[in-house]
């Protein structure tokens, strides 16, 4: 393990609040849907799978926010790279398509460039380390375990369907999602007839 240099009190007073901004839930859950969950390569099926205003599109604009601050504090020098690459791995070569995809759309050149300038950096420091880096062996005795089986995504046409408002999941092997049925109106009830009054009787004559 590499030592990082000493840090200085205003070094670490900085430090300490960015650490304190990322383990906030919101970043943390951010963080590991981007690590363990996120996968996309294109950005069309990207939006149509995560429209904005999802849960996992705030989630990828939290991480890209995040470390794009991140960049903004090491250009500037207030926060030293080695340090936070030793605490945050930059995910931007994971990112990077999605990131285009939105300076394309968007007429946005310089979106996240700071996180594009600091992912860069972390890649040419990751990896001559990665290569010295021995990851531990499996203990004697190990059955090697079955690899899991990635979900299947959905079809564009699912996609396109569950991301319209009205729209249900899909029971379990069902191809199509189908709209959710509207409420039946509810049955007049008839009104109840109004009894005519009775007739007066005759006057009985006077005998």
């Amino acid at each position: 393990m590499n030592l990082v240099k000493k840090l200085k009190p205003p070094d670490t007073d900085v430090l300490l609040r960015v650490m304190q901004i990322a383990d906030s839930p919101s970043n943390l859950d951010a963080m590991q849907y981007i690590l363990f969950q996120f996968d996309f390569k294109d950005y069309e099926q990207f939006i149509l799978e995560c429209p904005p205003g999802s849960i996992r599109f705030n989630n990828f604009l939290r991480v890209a926010v995040f470390c794009d601050n991140l960049g903004v504090l090491v250009d500037g020098g207030a926060l030293d790279p080695e340090v936070i690459f030793e605490l945050y791995p930059i995910p931007w070569a994971k990112m990077e398509p999605i990131v285009m995809g939105m300076r394309r759309e968007l007429g946005w050149p310089d979106l996240f460039d700071y996180f594009e300038k600091l992912g860069r950096q972390y890649q040419k420091w990751w990896e001559p380390k990665a290569k010295k880096i021995k990851l531990p062996e499996p203990p004697k005795g190990e059955a090697p375990r079955a690899a899991l089986r990635p979900m299947a995504r959905p079809t564009l046409v699912q996609a396109t369907r569950l991301a319209r408002p009205g729209a249900v999941p899909a029971r379990p092997g069902a191809g199509v999602v189908k709209p959710a049925a509207r409420p039946a109106a509810p049955a007049r009830q008839a009104r109840p007839t109004a009894k005519k009054p009775a007739g007066k009787g005759k006057k009985k004559g006077r005998r």
